[in-house]
């Protein structure tokens, strides 16, 4: 469905096929973006998904508006959404709306994959000022506004 899930299914069939390593799409976390303006970018389960799927869900939010680099380059219309698994701690899934949402998701996605948790995305030292200061704060960071 997505030219980078190709490029993986490529990689996945070559070193079975040619290495014999056995390898497998199953369990793989797979993002998507879609170009638009704003970007929109996600990754993993959905708030209602993860609720259907019986998970004690945490959300985490951050409009773009409370973003400084967002305020700085005329761009805050945006959220960054983080579901995680109360229990766990884990991000269960992210979904962004706004200026360059399609990189700022592999934050998650690098989560996900590594298993990361909330706390570790909201303990991670953010540059001042970007966008992915956005994700700090959707976490409960230190970049999160007084105000938001």
């Amino acid at each position: 469905m997505f030219t980078h899930t190709a490029r993986d299914d490529a990689e996945v069939v070559y070193l079975h096929v040619f290495r014999g390593e056995d390898r497998s799409v199953a369990g793989r976390v797979v993002p998507h973006a879609v170009f638009t303006d704003p970007e929109v970018a996600a990754v993993g389960l959905t708030e209602a998904q993860a609720r259907d799927t019986g998970y004690d869900v945490a959300v985490g939010r951050q409009v773009f508006a409370g973003v400084a680099k967002a305020r700085a380059i005329g761009s805050t219309l945006g959220v960054i959404k983080l579901v995680v698994d109360r229990a766990t701690d884990r991000v269960l899934g992210c979904h962004i709306a706004g200026p360059d949402a399609g990189n700022l998701v592999h934050e998650a996605v690098i989560a996900m994959v590594a298993g990361a948790t909330r706390g570790d995305i909201a303990r991670a030292i953010h540059i001042h000022p970007t966008l992915a200061e956005g994700v700090n704060s959707a976490a409960g960071g230190v970049h999160r506004p007084a105000s938001g």
